[in-house]
């Protein structure tokens, strides 16, 4: 049974949110974040090189913060840096089976090793976690701590590496994604606070 929010209020909790694509033709996925949403066409920034033949369908799948959303789309558009979808049919609210990942600008970190320091971009949030660019690379289950300056006051604990790949634009740089294992009380209520509040 899906959440009785108001369907606007359901749309605008999407906007930033990591959304996930399936080419029904090859069931290959993608990814990219949601733009804007409405009642018959999603817009997504989608970073990735590959160009689309006209009108191929998609399954979308969107995991927001309190409902996730899930339709069958057809390439409408493509322009450098986004895609835009049309329904085929109604969007279906659901119960979220996982947290959902907000787009984020602006915001930095440390990542501390040792005695090694690392600057971080942070580049999406979640509520156990956030994906980050680093200079460099780091090894899959290192554990590190974390300090994150956000505008809630200092987030500082412990997290795991849970992925860190190549970025494909800049052959230096890493994205990673970051898992926490440890983190206080009022960190916790802070980094809630940025999950739940933050937009581009």
């Amino acid at each position: 049974m899906g959440y009785k929010l108001d369907v606007n209020d359901r749309r605008e909790s999407f906007v930033n949110v990591r959304v996930r694509l399936q080419r029904l033709s090859d069931a290959k996925f993608y990814s990219g974040w949601v733009r804007t949403v409405s009642d018959f066409e999603i817009v997504i920034d989608f970073a990735g090189q590959e160009t689309f033949e006209p009108a191929t369908k998609f399954f979308v799948t969107i995991n927001g913060v309190s409902t996730a959303a899930a339709v069958q789309a057809t390439l409408d558009s493509q322009s450098p840096g986004f895609i835009t979808l049309r329904y085929d049919g109604s969007m279906r609210y659901l119960n979220p089976t996982e947290s959902a990942r907000r787009q984020v600008t602006g915001l930095t970190g440390v990542i501390r090793l040792d005695e090694t320091e690392i600057e971080m971009q942070i580049t999406d949030v979640s509520s156990k976690g956030f994906g980050a660019v680093i200079d460099g690379a780091m090894p899959r289950g290192t554990i590190v701590d974390v300090e994150v300056d956000t505008q809630f006051g200092n987030v500082t604990g412990k997290a795991e590496v849970r992925y860190c790949r190549q970025d494909a634009k800049d052959s230096l740089k890493h994205r990673m994604g970051m898992l926490f294992t440890q983190l206080g009380r009022i960190e916790t209520a802070r980094w809630g606070r940025l999950t739940e509040e933050s937009v581009v």
